[in-house]
C-alpha cells in the first residue's frame, strides 16, 4: 500500500504573472517606438559648409519636399511621414499653431527641388506666425 506523503506534490510555477509582464513590456515598446518616429523619407539633402545638430528633434514637425525629377518641378510633400498637399500642410500647421504657439518645423528639401517650393512653405509658416523653422542639410567635411 502506497501512502501519499506531503512531499510528493509537484510544485508548479504560476505562469500568469509572467505572461502579464510580457504583454506589458510588449505594449510599452510598441508605444515607445511610435513616440520616437523620425522622418526617414529618402531625400538627397543639400550640403552646407557648416551645420548644427538641433538639441530636440522629437518635438519638431517634419516637412519633407522630395523631387520626382532632376529638374525639381515635380515634387511630393510629406508631413510627419505622410504624403500630403501644400493646402493640407497649411491647414495642419495652422491647427498645430493654435494648439501650441511654440511649434517647431524642420524643413527637409531635396537638393533638386526648386526654390519656389521651399519659399511657399516658408511663406505659409510666416503667415501663420511660426518662427522656429530649421533646414536639414549635410555638413561638408573640409
Amino acid at each position: 500500500m502506497h501512502f501519499k506523503s506531503q512531499f510528493d506534490d509537484d510544485e508548479d510555477i504560476n505562469m500568469a504573472p509572467m505572461i502579464d509582464m510580457v504583454f506589458l513590456l510588449l505594449i510599452f515598446f510598441m508605444v515607445a517606438s511610435h513616440m520616437i518616429k523620425i522622418d526617414k523619407t529618402p531625400v538627397d539633402l543639400p550640403q552646407a559648409s557648416s551645420s548644427v545638430v538641433p538639441e530636440k528633434i522629437s518635438d519638431r514637425t517634419f516637412i519633407t519636399i522630395r523631387s520626382s525629377d532632376t529638374v525639381g518641378e515635380e515634387v511630393e510633400f510629406f508631413m510627419n511621414l505622410k504624403n500630403t498637399t501644400i493646402e493640407d500642410i497649411q491647414t495642419k500647421i495652422s491647427d498645430s499653431f493654435l494648439d501650441n504657439e511654440n511649434i517647431s518645423i524642420c524643413l527637409r528639401a531635396d537638393k533638386f527641388v526648386r526654390h519656389k517650393h521651399i519659399k511657399n512653405i516658408m511663406q505659409i509658416c510666416a503667415e501663420i506666425g511660426v518662427s522656429d523653422v530649421i533646414f536639414a542639410a549635410f555638413e561638408v567635411n573640409n
